[in-house]
């Protein structure tokens, strides 16, 4: 399940010492453990010997095989722009933000074992995450006992950022809980119920993006040159060369608008696809989702003030958000979902438009794919007390292992 698991005699944080909580019970032995008796811990400390040290190492793993070590589920927030992406890749010398946190646990319980946690969303290189989810195994252990005691969540909360800082990365842990006491088989990926996806849309009179903006939306230049209505897309549509001049007209406006995105015209075409549809035209290339058929539950798109020409609008003339939920996603079909809807509101395809795509089942048909620097992972949801969730099929017409959420 690539979940990683750790003991320890102590954090290596230096924090201050918490109130120990109640010994959590051992999970009895099966009668094909070894019978070998129980021997002395080796020396611990500076002075420890290789030899020791190995023997030591061994008798933890031990440990590990009889207890039943704590749960933990972390919610992160991070930058995704100087990342590659959130899964741990097999160059270790690419900075991820799994890898990030397997590093910062490893450091956490003492360096002693590899400590690895699983992730509820795959994010692409360049997305960021408001709240993402991960879950792990840790506890801490006593060299002379086989009991493990769980570590405190403000422990792991405020010591998991701390080794986090000292990596700079830009990964925070916003929040830190238990789960094992609630769900023993809490999955942070499988027991996801929902997740929601947010884009940002900036349209600004000048040529490049405020410095504060730049890596955190889609910057589009207003540059009032004028666009294909949607009776000239109509007429052009007629043609012999139809496909061919759509495609470059779509190329041609793709980072920019005639004045301001038409959201009324954006929400009419996110009811088209909100609901239960084959989503091969907004499917990447890549995918490994055996099925195509995903359910989306809300899409909203929301226009906020810029307050422009004031100076703290840092040459925004309008902002425009896009939220997206559903249990799970086809591979970029957030980036595909707003690339379409953008392109309606800047006149370049009408919603009938959208909905021809939609029925095509061809993702050449849809207009190009949003860049990633605008996309957060906004929220991922569980049931009450992070309980087990039903399948997929049950939620989205899909088996868990089309999951594919690789936005």
């Amino acid at each position: 399940s690539g979940l990683g698991v750790a003991l320890c005699a102590a954090s290596s944080l230096g924090a201050a010492p918490m109130s120990r909580a109640p010994p959590v019970a051992k999970r009895p032995k099966h009668d094909t453990e070894s019978t070998t008796p129980h021997t002395s811990s080796p020396t611990i400390g500076p002075h420890r010997t290789p030899e020791e040290r190995a023997t030591h190492i061994e008798m933890l793993k031990s440990r590990r095989a009889v207890a039943q070590l704590p749960r933990y589920v972390a919610f992160l927030e991070y930058d995704g722009t100087h990342t590659h992406g959130f899964q741990r890749q097999a160059n270790a010398a690419l900075n991820t933000v799994q890898g990030a946190v397997d590093k910062a646990l490893a450091a956490f319980t003492g360096g002693r074992l590899d400590v690895q946690c699983t992730g509820s969303s795959r994010t692409d290189v360049g997305v960021h995450a408001l709240r993402n989810a991960v879950h792990f195994d840790i506890a801490r252990t006593r060299d002379d006992s086989d009991v493990v005691e769980p570590y405190g969540l403000d422990n792991i909360h405020h010591g998991l950022n701390y080794h986090l800082r000292k990596l700079n990365v830009p990964v925070r842990v916003v929040e830190c809980v238990r789960v094992d006491e609630l769900n023993p088989a809490f999955h942070a990926r499988h027991d996801a119920t929902a997740r929601t996806y947010a884009y940002e849309i900036i349209v600004g009179k000048n040529k490049h993006e405020s410095l504060f903006d730049r890596d955190r939306a889609w910057y589009l230049t207003n540059d009032g040159q004028g666009r294909a209505t949607a009776s000239v897309a109509a007429a052009v549509a007629t043609t012999k060369n139809a496909e061919a001049e759509r495609a470059r007209r779509l190329k041609a406006g793709f980072g920019s608008c005639d004045g301001a995105l038409n959201v009324d015209a954006m929400r009419r075409a996110a009811r088209v696809l909100v609901g239960t549809h084959d989503f091969s035209s907004f499917r990447a290339n890549g995918c490994q989702a055996s099925s195509p058929v995903r359910t989306v539950t809300r899409i909203e798109v929301r226009e906020t003030p810029t307050y422009w020409p004031a100076p703290y609008a840092r040459g925004a003339t309008q902002k425009v958000s896009i939220d997206v939920a559903a249990p799970s996603f086809l591979y970029h079909q957030v980036r595909l979902l707003v690339g379409a809807l953008k392109a309606v509101g800047a006149g370049d395809i009408n919603v009938d438009d959208v909905r021809e795509i939609l029925d095509a089942k061809d993702v050449s048909r849809c207009p190009q794919m949003a860049p990633a620097c605008g996309l957060y992972l906004a929220d991922v949801e569980y049931l009450d007390g992070f309980a087990v969730r039903p399948s997929y099929a049950k939620l989205d017409g899909e088996t868990l292992k089309d999951d594919e959420d690789s936005t």
